[in-house]
């Protein structure tokens, strides 16, 4: 029996200060699966997409590791981070991390039910909410890593627990993440499952991989926010995905 190199970590850690009150009008966003910041040239390509932005969604982030002070003394952005397993060997800590230029007022994490074969580790979900500039809202950001090879019954239950998340939310969302939409039944139900709760899709030209079976992984969703530009950065190779980078807008109250 091959023993796994890995161990449980369910747990929240907090790094950095945040720099602004509240969030908008213009909100500016990346999203990216950093492979474990394994890659070449990955800090000095994180270090320039993330210059401007007031989100930053990480999946497959690190911690315990040299890249640390980033985050950790950090003046700008606060770090959220939901850990879901840690390397033994090397004690570095893998999970979703969300990062804002605006102190979230509440956060929440969970792990998938089911566990990922071979590795028997969990894929997480992490939840923050945030204070906009329009007083009387707040914009909850659900930053998701679904789970994967595993039985579409097992998916479908993770995808069940993110959208339970977003059910007592009355305003602005964005959803966004890795969610391993590498066939048409997987890519088709978590589509359906946006679309019920008023998500829209955020559009993008986009450069399909091999290793992701010529499918799209990574995908925004947001509702009650102005779509204003996304840009793939097909031109960046430190990861197995490409950075993406968008700008949302907040909606003026109805008067």
């Amino acid at each position: 029996m091959i023993k796994s190199r890995y161990s449980k970590v369910e747990s929240l850690k907090i790094m950095g200060l945040a720099s602004k009150q509240v969030l908008g009008p213009d909100i500016n966003i990346l999203l990216w699966n950093v492979f474990k910041c394994g890659k070449n040239g990955w800090r000095d390509d994180f270090l320039k997409l993330m210059e401007n932005k007031d989100l930053i969604l990480l999946q497959e982030a690190i911690l315990n590791s040299p890249l640390d002070p980033h985050f950790n003394k950090s003046l700008k952005h606060q770090w959220i981070m939901a850990r879901s397993f840690r390397n033994v060997k090397t004690n570095i800590e893998t999970g979703v991390k969300t990062g804002s230029t605006v102190t979230a007022n509440k956060h929440y994490f969970a792990a998938s039910k089911h566990s990922e074969p071979i590795s028997n580790t969990k894929k997480m979900l992490l939840a923050t909410v945030y204070p906009l500039d329009t007083s009387a809202q707040s914009l909850l950001v659900l930053n998701c890593h679904i789970i994967n090879f595993v039985s579409f019954k097992k998916f479908r239950a993770h995808l069940k627990q993110v959208f339970q998340t977003l059910e007592h939310h009355t305003g602005p969302i964005l959803l966004a993440g890795d969610f391993n939409t590498w066939n048409g039944k997987r890519l088709k139900y978590f589509t359906e499952q946006a679309l019920s709760f008023s998500l829209q899709e955020v559009e993008m030209k986009r450069q399909p991989r091999l290793s992701h079976l010529f499918q799209h992984l990574d995908h925004v969703y947001c509702r009650g926010l102005e779509i204003v530009d996304a840009l793939v950065h097909t031109d960046i190779h430190s990861s197995d995905h490409y950075p993406i980078s968008l700008s949302l807008r907040t909606l003026s109250p109805a008067k």
